[in-house]
């Protein structure tokens, strides 16, 4: 059995084969520029990660993110990996203790899995919960056909084609802190498209991101909208604008399993509702109070690592 080490804000390449390793096991859903886009976005970033002693070989790791805002910070805490054959060995206790020291007494979040919830709440503290868990629902894109009758009361442009003022307005309805600085740095990584879908009148009624992750999948993160029809629209022309879609392998979303419009949109874009697969999968937590969101309009979270919705 090797010797592990601590090491925070390794070198790129131990990040990347996080993203690597947690696609194929798990299929989350990580890009490699993700590292450098929360370590400039945030007040504060940390991953903290374990590798093999003396090597860059990537064991484990966990993320933190102050976030900074007109209330005072908030503490994310994310991607909570351990490569499958060193598990059980307790070698995430070390590293996830760190980022706890760091936080201290400060409000903090997590997306908790199902497997982990109960004790981010019990042992840590972040046992300030909504009522409902968010799912994951995936369909193969072999499976998909787009519409070909759909709303015409909407209409979508670019992310960049719109006013930035009136966007970032509308995203304040979906989140109660300020995230202009994050979102532009979000819209701008490579292999990610956005479009900003809105009503006859010109009013900004959502917008999603479709983000290219391991395995060739489709991810949707976020995926926002007032309504089933404002978000059809917004799904068909993300994906006619997208390159090549068809060769990819499968369209993802994550959302509130209080919200059924998410899974009835998978359905109207499948080619029967028995190909769309649907499983528990996380919660939002907090440890000194539950910041509420319009689950009504969340059709997909954004980061699930380091954001709450």
């Amino acid at each position: 059995m090797p010797e592990f080490e601590t090491l925070v804000n390794p070198p790129q390449e131990v990040w990347d084969q996080a993203v690597k390793m947690s696609a194929e096991t798990d299929n989350w859903n990580f890009q490699s520029e993700d590292y450098k886009l929360w370590s400039e976005t945030y007040g504060q970033f940390w991953l903290v990660t374990a590798v093999e002693k003396g090597t860059l070989n990537f064991v484990a790791s966990v993320s933190l993110a102050r976030w900074d805002g007109d209330d005072g910070p908030l503490y994310s805490i994310g991607m909570f990996y351990c490569v499958p054959k060193y598990r059980g060995l307790g070698l995430c206790k070390p590293i996830f203790q760190t980022v706890m020291d760091i936080i201290g007494d400060k409000p903090a979040t997590l997306t908790g899995a199902v497997k982990m919830s109960a004790k981010y709440a019990k042992v840590f503290g972040f046992d300030k919960c909504p009522e409902h868990w968010h799912v994951w629902s995936d369909v193969k894109l072999s499976d998909v056909e787009i519409p070909k009758i759909l709303s015409e009361k909407y209409s979508t442009k670019v992310w960049t084609e719109v006013d930035y003022g009136a966007l970032t307005y509308y995203d304040r309805t979906i989140c109660i802190r300020d995230r202009k600085k994050i979102m532009a740095a979000w819209f701008n990584l490579p292999r990610t498209f956005t479009r900003v879908v809105s009503d006859v009148t010109g009013k900004i009624v959502g917008y999603g991101t479709i983000r290219f992750v391991g395995n060739k999948r489709l991810s949707c993160a976020p995926y926002y909208a007032d309504n089933l029809e404002a978000a059809e629209v917004l799904l068909k022309d993300l994906l006619e604008n997208i390159p090549d879609w068809k060769n990819h392998t499968t369209l993802e979303f994550l959302y509130p399993e209080c919200n059924k419009d998410p899974l009835r949109l998978l359905g109207r874009f499948a080619k029967s509702k028995e190909v769309v697969s649907t499983k528990k999968f996380c919660r939002s937590q907090f440890t000194k109070i539950l910041i509420p969101t319009p689950d009504e309009k969340v059709y997909s979270l954004s980061d699930f690592s380091q954001q709450y919705v």
